[in-house]
This record gives structure tokens, sequence and C-alpha cells, in this order.
């Protein structure tokens, strides 16, 4: 019922829900004008075992196996309010997300950034990749590591240049025509919804008075006086004649 009746609205304010559909399509595209691009930047760093546990001329990509648990120790770090408010000092407004890389079966950790800016975000990813190292050793300071036990790390990729990030005026875009088509769909509907109730009270006011046109023109019945007046008439006017 009330889609058949916004389909009619709309057959009958189709100038309305054309001007509301040119409207959106200019709201569409300017609104990306008002969202700035952003920029992001990855770096993965691999978490290496210490030099006892490799021995003399070993191979350490061959013992990587139960280094994922400082991995994580090292990742839970910057998530914390201190590694977060350090990042912000160094760029204002760039977001880091530092987590365990899943698609690798190793202690590899990941680095995701996003930033206003491309400098901004290759600054924040070589900031928080040149920190893991020290923050790797504060950690084996704490618990008192040694020497050849402690664990180390070393860049295995990171990115020289940042990618534009157009994911932001696109949302804009659509939320923009989203919102545009909304409020013309109300629109028509409202307009189309006062117009009929106008039309229905025109008609409805016509017919009323049309009504008590065709009322006023009836003639009046004669009440009970005016009968009993032409009666006394009647007998008058017949005994003067039987007289």
């Amino acid at each position: 019922m009330v889609l058949s009746e916004f389909v009619g609205a709309i057959r009958r304010r189709w100038y309305l829900a054309v001007i509301g559909i040119l409207l959106t399509g200019v709201l569409g595209y300017s609104a990306s004008a008002f969202v700035a691009p952003s920029y992001t930047a990855r770096g993965l760093v691999l978490m290496l075992p210490s030099k006892n546990a490799v021995g003399p001329g070993g191979n350490p990509f061959l013992g990587l196996g139960g280094l994922d648990l400082p991995a994580r120790v090292v990742v839970a770090y910057y998530t914390s309010a201190p590694a977060q408010e350090a990042i912000a000092e160094v760029t204002p407004g760039a977001s880091v997300t530092v987590s365990m890389e899943e698609s690798t079966r190793g202690p590899v950790i990941a680095i995701d950034v996003s930033a206003d800016s491309e400098a901004n975000a290759i600054e924040a990813l070589n900031f928080v990749a040149d920190s893991i190292p020290e923050t790797l050793g504060r950690l084996q300071d704490e618990v008192n590591a040694r020497g050849n036990a402690r664990l180390r790390s070393r860049p295995l990729a990171l990115d020289e240049t940042a990618a534009i990030d157009g994911s932001g005026p696109l949302r804009a875009r659509i939320m923009a025509v989203v919102l545009g088509l909304a409020m013309t769909a109300v629109l028509v509907y409202a307009v189309d919804g006062i117009v009929l109730r106008r039309r229905l009270a025109r008609e409805e006011r016509a017919a009323s008075l049309a009504a008590q046109d065709v009322a006023d023109d009836e003639p009046d019945e004669p009440d009970e006086d005016d009968r009993a007046g032409w009666a006394d008439r009647n007998d008058h006017v017949v005994q003067r004649l039987r007289g």
C-alpha cells in the first residue's frame, strides 16, 4: 500500500523527483571535496631467535618456531597508551596499528599506518619500525635477559612511499547520494500528500456549497398555522356562496 502510494506520488510529482536527483548528483560530486584522501604505508618486522638458540654457524630462520609469543608481547605494548602517545608526538594525526601478520606462520609483526600526508605516513612507519628493537631490548632488560640469550628483530619489508587511500572520499560520496535520494523521496511524498489533501478539501467544500444551494431553491412546506388560515378562508368563501 505504501509502495503504491509512493509510486503514485513520484508519477504525479515527477518534476520534483527530477530536481532532487539532479541536486543529489551535484551533492555527491562535491562531497569528496570536503573529505581529504588519506595515505597508507605498511611495514613488516621479523623476530629472530637468540644467538644461543641458533648456535655457531646456525641459520636463524630455522629457529623461528616458538617466537610467536614474544612477538605478541611486543605487539601488545604498542596498543598501550604510552606507546600511542609517543607515536602521536612524532606524527600528530597519524593512525598506527601494530599487529601480528596472520598471513604468515612465523613471528612477523605488521605495522599499518594511515596519515593525512605521505610524509607523515612514512615518518610514522619508520618511527615505529625503528622503535621495535628498542622496545624488545627494554622488555628483555626487565626479565634480565643478557648477552647471547637476547632475542633480536630486523625489518623484513618497509614501504618507501605511501599509497593514496580513496575510500574516505568514496564513502562521503555514497553517503551524500543516499542522503540526497532519501530527502528527495520524503519531499516528493510530503508535497504530494499536501496537494492531495488541499484538493480533497476544496472538492468537499464545493460539494457542500452545491448541496446548500439545492436546499435553498426548494419551496418551503406550509406549517400548521398556514394550513389553518387557509381552511378558515375557504369556509368563509363557501358560506358566502351558499348565502
